[in-house]
């Protein structure tokens, strides 16, 4: 049940984790710091005959390669899913389009982050320790202004300030963006109950409402 401190994250590119508190965590290049020795292992393979002795032993470097780059990711993200269980009682995520994440000129830093893996990883961790977890829509988070809930228009992306001119906010964009996802979870958390955000409180005068999310097999709420 949702109880306790709530944090909302925003996963990118500058940063592996904005919160919603203002910390953040820094991007860590698992793939891209040794894809020199990759290509090193792989261009000894080519001139290797296939299937002679040095091939396997070649083969097995760059297999273990791969090992050691999926096992320190794979440490880094139980790591920071466990940190982020300690400061909080619900957690909240976008929910991300991680197919369209992974095409595109970024498709290699995107797959190097493991997205979808580490929010699976913090889903396990938050059950076990008894944390709610819950995404939310992704759309507009980063046009949105946590403090009034105007729309600040689309940001370029060496823009990173986040800047109001409703109310003068100012912080990181990627703060910003955490901010509004923790302020959406919260409403969802509501179970479709009428509630206040902080962001309207005193400024737009109506409460939000979401509809209660339909139910998937398999999820607490089905019958099936």
């Amino acid at each position: 049940m949702p109880h306790g401190e709530p944090i909302g994250m925003d996963l990118g590119l500058e940063k592996f984790l904005a919160g919603s508190t203002g910390e953040w965590v820094e991007r860590p290049r698992f793939f891209v710091n040794l894809q020199s020795k990759l290509r090193w292992l792989q261009r000894k393979l080519r001139n290797k005959k296939k299937g002679s002795a040095n091939y396997r032993k070649i083969q097995a470097k760059i297999r273990q390669l791969h090992e050691d780059i999926y096992n320190v990711r794979r440490e880094f993200h139980f790591l920071k899913a466990h940190k982020l269980c300690d400061h909080a009682g619900m957690i909240f995520a976008e929910d991300l389009n991680l197919k369209m994440t992974s095409r595109g000129i970024l498709a290699k830093h995107c797959l190097d982050g493991a997205w979808g893996s580490f929010l699976e990883i913090l889903k396990w961790v938050a059950w076990k320790r008894g944390v709610y977890f819950a995404t939310v829509d992704p759309n507009g988070t980063r046009q949105t202004c946590p403090q009034c809930g105007a729309h600040t228009g689309k940001k370029e992306l060496g823009e990173r300030v986040h800047h109001c001119d409703e109310r003068g906010y100012v912080t990181d964009r990627d703060v910003a963006a955490a901010q509004v996802v923790m302020q959406r979870g919260l409403v969802l958390a509501a179970d479709g109950q009428s509630v206040m955000l902080p962001a309207e409180e005193g400024c737009l005068g109506t409460p939000m409402k979401q509809e209660n999310p339909t139910a998937r097999k398999g999820s607490p709420h089905s019958t099936c």
